[in-house]
């Protein structure tokens, strides 16, 4: 790879895919020093021109080969539906970008594993989006538990809009992909060890009638096995949201100090009752600081990898009825 400049100089960052998440990717980086928009990119060109207008950039396209050629843009920033993120982040790796990549990786670890080879190849860097990471709270977890013992996360949120995208099974997957990629990153995160077992049931429970596809799951009770001989248990669904502790909540044992993350992960109690909202941590500048001093991501793909793989294996369980074996493949 040629030698990167952009280490001397302000980077340049271009965004594809300009919905929701998108524009929260547009806030992170009109707010990081250092970094300079250039293009914003969108199948719908409404949604990459409104981008244009409300944080600037050199201009907004329906053609994400134009960022992947711009070469004043050094990263790229993708925030598309779940199945088209494979094809586009190996673009952007082999021409040379570093990648800001929104969950989940992909939908199959195989196509993980695709990007990963072209982050290889191409020397650059690719950091996930994964929320709770960045959370302030989990981060005070992080740094005043030891590696946990015994956990357990949930997400449960009423039911909602089934045409959505998220939903269908090419585009979104379903909610594992969704929002279960979340909890399984900050389990394997917070246990420091990477899973060895994997053990489920579920499926379509609350939608029984309702989902063409058979291999989308609305709900999962999973059980964890670590290498470290650490367990955790997962539960999410869509059956009814709880008020009291917010779509999210974690507990975390390490055998000497515990801790719940709730309040949409914003808010730590620890076992002695002190309770803490920390801010949560700037995104893009981790990126940022990645490339300039050539070290791991925050969220480095490996970790993209692996929740991908979880959902697999959790879907696999629920379907066959047994526990399945996780084997890293890298």
């Amino acid at each position: 790879m040629e030698e990167n400049t952009s280490i001397n100089h302000a980077m340049g960052w271009a965004l594809v895919g300009c919905g929701g998440a998108g524009r929260s990717h547009a806030r992170w980086a009109s707010s990081t020093p250092d970094v300079v928009i250039h293009g914003f990119c969108d199948t719908q060109p409404d949604a990459a021109r409104r981008c244009h207008k409300e944080y600037g950039g050199e201009y907004y396209t329906t053609n994400p080969e134009r960022i992947f050629a711009d070469t004043a843009v050094d990263i790229v920033s993708i925030a598309t539906s779940h199945g088209s993120h494979a094809d586009l982040a190996v673009a952007a790796l082999n021409a040379k970008k570093h990648l800001f990549l929104e969950k989940p990786m992909a939908m199959t670890t195989a196509d993980c594993l695709r990007i990963y080879e072209a982050m290889r190849v191409a020397g650059t860097k690719l950091m996930m989006d994964f929320t709770i990471r960045f959370s302030g709270a989990a981060r005070a977890i992080k740094q005043r538990l030891n590696a946990s013992k015994v956990s357990h996360a949930q997400c449960m949120v009423a039911k909602g809009d089934l045409s959505r995208w998220q939903w269908d099974s090419k585009e979104g997957g379903g909610p594992l992909f969704d929002v279960g990629v979340h909890a399984l990153d900050l389990l394997c995160w917070m246990h420091d060890s990477d899973p060895i077992e994997v053990h489920a049931t579920g499926g379509r429970v609350t939608h029984p009638d309702e989902l063409e596809d058979t291999d989308i799951v609305d709900t999962a009770a999973v059980t964890l096995r670590f290498a470290n001989g650490s367990v955790a248990t997962f539960l999410m669904s869509d059956a009814g949201r709880n008020t009291m502790v917010s779509k999210w909540f974690f507990e975390f044992f390490d055998g000497e100090e515990s801790a719940v993350l709730y309040e949409h992960f914003k808010t730590v109690t620890f076992g002695d009752g002190e309770t803490l909202t920390p801010p949560p941590q700037e995104r893009l500048p981790r990126l940022v600081e990645a490339i300039r001093n050539d070290t791991e991501p925050y969220v480095p793909a490996r970790a993209g990898i692996l929740s991908t793989l979880l959902v697999e294996k959790i879907i696999a369980s629920i379907q066959t009825g047994l526990p399945q074996r996780v084997e890293f493949p890298l």
